[in-house]
């Protein structure tokens, strides 16, 4: 389980929701709190320890240690100074906010929070805009869409780590994608591939895949899905299926590859934590 939760905080109301929420976690945990502030040639030092006093002492009525930390946005971007510093502090975590807007109004806790969940070698929070369950609202029903990958295995395990603590509930859910169609060739006759029994065999995969995963999260599972894409992004389907369950975690690994071994990372991944109404948390494995 968590051990050590980097929280990044900047003067911003986000950030402030996602600090208050990395510090209700690392309560229930039992975690210690390493929060960090990323300088630039615009924010002395003594700033930066101003800005997480008030995060410490915050952390100090709930009874979590913690320490305060500098991150080296000097010679490096802010996200990548931040990666770094979970990883120079022993963190196992890292807990943080993202507008997840796009262009000229993606804000700081926007792009950083993309580029730290892409090279962070740890597992990243993301909470996201004003929308939601407010921090307080500790996880109790947690969706992990799997796909049988290293990845979807890893974010289980992390999920029944989360679920075990904090007795909560996992339901898993499986998007069946679509066949690729038979493509002409230039007589007018198609692929000898069977349409037909290709959907069927990607429907089977997603079946077994459910199966194993119910199994080793025995008795944790209520519910399982298993859902068509049908020409739909299977984000979408993911997020859909949170919203009307009323889920308040989903968990996601965050490599994957296509074709006939579709794996959910990588843009899925990335789609799901910018639109989700609840904390996402991105799991994918050390390289």
């Amino acid at each position: 389980m968590f051990k050590r939760i980097l929280i990044p905080v900047i003067r911003e109301a986000l950030s402030e929701r996602a600090a208050k929420m990395g510090l209700d976690f690392a309560r229930l945990l039992g975690a210690h709190v390493v929060f960090t502030y990323a300088l630039t040639e615009k924010v002395p030092a003594e700033l930066g320890h101003e800005i997480i006093r008030p995060w410490k002492e915050r952390a100090a009525s709930f009874n979590v240690p913690s320490e305060s930390r500098l991150a080296d946005g000097y010679t490096m971007n802010t996200g990548d100074a931040i990666a770094f510093e979970a990883t120079s502090a022993d963190c196992d975590l890292i807990v943080m906010g993202t507008h997840a807007r796009e262009g000229l109004n993606r804000l700081l806790m926007g792009s950083v929070s993309e580029r730290v969940s892409r090279v962070a070698k740890v597992p990243v929070l993301l909470l996201r805009g004003e929308e939601g369950k407010p921090p307080g609202a500790m996880f109790k029903r947690i969706l992990v869409p799997i796909d049988g990958s290293k990845s979807s295995t890893l974010a289980l395990e992390k999920a029944k780590e989360i679920a075990l603590k904090l007795e909560a509930q996992i339901h898993l859910v499986y998007v069946v994608p679509d066949a690729p169609l038979p493509i002409a060739d230039s007589f007018g006759t198609y692929s000898a591939f069977d349409y037909p029994a290709l959907s069927e065999s990607f429907e089977t995969i997603g079946k077994e895949i459910l199966e194993r995963a119910t199994e080793m999260l025995k008795p944790l599972v209520p519910s399982i899905w298993l859902h068509h894409a049908h020409g739909q992004q299977i984000q979408n389907l993911i997020l859909e299926t949170a919203e009307d369950n009323q889920i308040d975690l989903i968990v996601l690994g965050t490599h994957g590859y296509g074709g006939l071994n579709l794996l959910l990372l990588g843009s899925v991944a990335q789609a799901v934590s910018h639109h989700a109404n609840v904390p996402v948390l991105l799991v994918r494995p050390v390289q």
